[in-house]
């Protein structure tokens, strides 16, 4: 079992997926600082567990700890991990 982590980018109107970066795992533990996520909601989280919205804050929050621009104000984002 192969558990992938992303950042997911949703058109508002017609919520389909525009785009998604994937996060590399050495980087969690920073992210779930940006996260504010109990033991609970970080263990669920890396195994696999569902998806939290995002507001704009954390996701340029989370754009420094991967050294990447990916923001748009038009677009919902959320984090999610999931089996490939």
């Amino acid at each position: 079992m192969t558990i992938v982590y992303t950042i997911d980018a949703f058109e508002r109107i017609e919520e389909l997926l525009d785009f998604e970066i994937e996060i590399p795992k050495e980087k969690l533990p920073e992210i779930a600082k940006v996260m504010v996520w109990t033991d609970e909601d970080y263990n669920d989280f890396t195994a696999g567990g569902g998806g939290w919205d995002l507001t704009s804050q954390q996701v340029k929050a989370i754009e420094k700890i991967l050294n990447k621009n990916f923001f748009k104000e038009d677009l919902d984002f959320q984090i999610s991990g999931g089996e490939i």
